[in-house]
C-alpha cells in the first residue's frame, strides 16, 4: 500500500436510548436522545475534520430492533453527511440490530436496499472491498450471531444454551479464518466486528444481562493478514490485544447507565500506513455527566448528614443525571425529608429515586445470605449472589468463568497504554 488510510471506528451508539430522560419542550423528543446524538455529531465531526476514508460502526446503531422512523431519521441525517465529505461508511449488525426470527430485516437493512453506493452494511461474516479515497481496504465483518441459526439444525436439537453457543463460537470462528486466509496481503484489512471477548471489562449494571453472550477468545482474532480488530457490544473503551493486530473496543458513544459513569466515551481513530502496523488513538466526546452521592445517616439531623454529602459534590452537578445512595438505619428512614433533599439537586439534569440502604442490617429478602456475601472473596460473594438470585447452572458458570479470567486478565490490561496515533489528521 502506497497510501496512509485513516479509520473512524464508532460503536455502540444507541440512537433511541431514553434511560433517565426527560421530554425536551422545544423538540418534542427525549433529551437522552438527543445526548446520544449530540455525542454522535461530536465523533462525526471529527472524523470528518481528521479527513478519515473510511467510518466503521460496529454495531447496536440503535436502542432497539424496531426504532421509530424519527431514530431512522436522525442517523440517515449523519450517514448522509458521511457520504456529502466523500467518506464511506460500513455498518455491521449488533445484537440489537438483529431481530429474534431469521426471515426479518434487521434496522439497519434499509441502507442495503436502497443500494447506497456509500454504504455498506454486513448482517453476515464476510469480506466487503471497499474504494476510499486513498486506495482500497479489505473489511471483514463479524456481525452478531443468533442462536436460531445454530437451533436449524437437526443436530442440535434439545441443547443447552452454552452448548448451543460453543457450537455457535465454533462455526463463526471457522468462518472468520477461511475470510482470513483469503485476503489479498498487499491490501490493507481490518476486522469490524461485534462480540463478547474474554476478558473485556464489564460495568457491574450489565453483567448478568450479558450472561448469556457467547463468548470470544482474543485467538479468534490472531488472523494473517489482519491490520486491526474494531470492536463493538462492550461499553467500555479498552484494547485487549496490544500487539498487532490490536484488539480495540472503541465502547459506547455516551453513557447508558451509572455503571459507566467513570468512563471516558468517545471513538477510536485509526492510521495504516503500512501492512500490520496500525496506530490509533482514542478520542473522547463529552457525554453528559452521571454521578452517585453516597450519604450516610450517623448525626443527629438525617436530612443535614445528606444534604452535607451532597454538598461535597456541589462542582460536579450541574446538567448532570445524579444518584443519591443513602446509608440509614431502618428506625430513621422517617426522618429524611426528601423535598429538602432534592432542593439540593436543583441544578441536576435528572435525579433518579432515592436508594435507601441498612449497612448495619442486612435486608430482609437476603437475611443471612448478605452477611454471607459481605464476609466472602469476590468470587465467592458472586457464587452466593447468583445462587440467592436462582440463576440456573449453566448461566452460574458462564458468569464465573468470565469473573475469573476478568480478574486473571485486569492487572495486565491495566497496566498496558494505548499505541499514540501519528498526528496526521492535525497537518
Amino acid at each position: 500500500m502506497n497510501r496512509l488510510l485513516r479509520i473512524a471506528h464508532l460503536a455502540d451508539t444507541h440512537i433511541g436510548m431514553e434511560n433517565y430522560g426527560r421530554l425536551n419542550p422545544e423538540t418534542g423528543l427525549n433529551q437522552r436522545l438527543h445526548d446520544f446524538l449530540g455525542s454522535l455529531d461530536q465523533a462525526i465531526d471529527g472524523a470528518i475534520a481528521a479527513s478519515v476514508d473510511l467510518v466503521v460502526f460496529a454495531g447496536d446503531i440503535y436502542k432497539t430492533r424496531d426504532p421509530t422512523p424519527t431514530h431512522q431519521r436522525e442517523f440517515a441525517t449523519r450517514i448522509q453527511r458521511l457520504a456529502s465529505a466523500g467518506i464511506k461508511t460500513v455498518i455491521v449488525a449488533g445484537n440489537h440490530d438483529i431481530p429474534l426470527s431469521a426471515g426479518r430485516a434487521t434496522s439497519v437493512e434499509i441502507f442495503r436496499a436502497l443500494e447506497i453506493p456509500s454504504v455498506t452494511v454486513a448482517r453476515s461474516i464476510g469480506t466487503h472491498l471497499i474504494d476510499t479515497k486513498s486506495g482500497q481496504v479489505q473489511v471483514v465483518a463479524f456481525p452478531w450471531s443468533v442462536r436460531s441459526a445454530v437451533l436449524a439444525q437437526p443436530e442440535f436439537k434439545n441443547h443447552t444454551i452454552a452448548e448451543l453457543n460453543q457450537a455457535m463460537i465454533d462455526l463463526n470462528r471457522a468462518k472468520l479464518r477461511v475470510d482470513a486466509e483469503a485476503l489479498d496481503p498487499r491490501l490493507p484489512a481490518i476486522v469490524v466486528g461485534h462480540a463478547h471477548l474474554f476478558g473485556a471489562r464489564v460495568g457491574a449494571e450489565r453483567l448478568l444481562s450479558m450472561s448469556n453472550d457467547p463468548m470470544y477468545d482474543l485467538q479468534t482474532f490472531d488472523l494473517p493478514s489482519i491490520d486491526f480488530v474494531a470492536l463493538g457490544h462492550i461499553h467500555k473503551h479498552q484494547v485487549l490485544h496490544h500487539a498487532p493486530p490490536q484488539v480495540v473496543y472503541a465502547g459506547s458513544i455516551d453513557r447508558v447507565d451509572f455503571g459507566e459513569q467513570d468512563e471516558a466515551k468517545g471513538w477510536v481513530y485509526v492510521e495504516i500506513a503500512e501492512k500490520g502496523r496500525a496506530e490509533w488513538e482514542f478520542r473522547p466526546v463529552k457525554a453528559r455527566p452521571f454521578l452517585t452521592i453516597e450519604a450516610k445517616v450517623e448525626g443527629y439531623n438525617a436530612t443535614e448528614d445528606v444534604v452535607r454529602a451532597i454538598a461535597r459534590h456541589a462542582d460536579r452537578l450541574d446538567d448532570a443525571v445524579v444518584r443519591v445512595r443513602i446509608d440509614v438505619p431502618p428506625e430513621r428512614l422517617g426522618e429524611l425529608q426528601d423535598d429538602d433533599i432534592r432542593a439540593q439537586l436543583k441544578t441536576a439534569y435528572y435525579v433518579a429515586p432515592f436508594e435507601r440502604t441498612s449497612r448495619q442490617r442486612p435486608r430482609s429478602r437476603w437475611g443471612a445470605a448478605a452477611a454471607a456475601i459481605q464476609r466472602a472473596g469476590p468470587l465467592e460473594a458472586l457464587a452466593l449472589y447468583l445462587e440467592h438470585q436462582k440463576v440456573d447452572a449453566d448461566r452460574r458458570e458462564t458468569l464465573l468463568r468470565y469473573a475469573r479470567s476478568l480478574m486473571a486478565d485486569e492487572a495486565e490490561v491495566e497496566g498496558c497504554a494505548a499505541t499514540p496515533a501519528v498526528a496526521h489528521a492535525q497537518a
